[in-house]
């Protein structure tokens, strides 16, 4: 499981957008996805930007948390 998420403002022709970046399962492994959010300078692409992070964080948290609850069930059995 591969596991991260941020962000990259790319210059394109003299001008800076805002990029949102994150790993999504596929098959086995995972690949990284890229969506973007507007312009470098717009506040509304960089509180959309905030919130995708935010949001991609707290699902990989309850994840975590569900295969560690798993893991504690399994392991503490003898």
């Amino acid at each position: 499981m591969k596991v991260g998420c941020g962000f990259v403002e790319k210059d394109i022709h003299g001008n800076r957008y805002l990029y949102f970046w994150c790993f999504r399962p596929r098959g086995t492994g995972a690949r990284k996805i890229e969506r973007y959010m507007g312009p470098g300078r717009d506040p509304e692409a960089r509180r959309k930007t905030l919130e995708a992070i935010e949001s991609y964080t707290a699902e990989a948290i309850g994840q975590f948390e569900a295969r560690l609850a798993r893991w504690r069930r399994e392991l503490g059995r003898t």
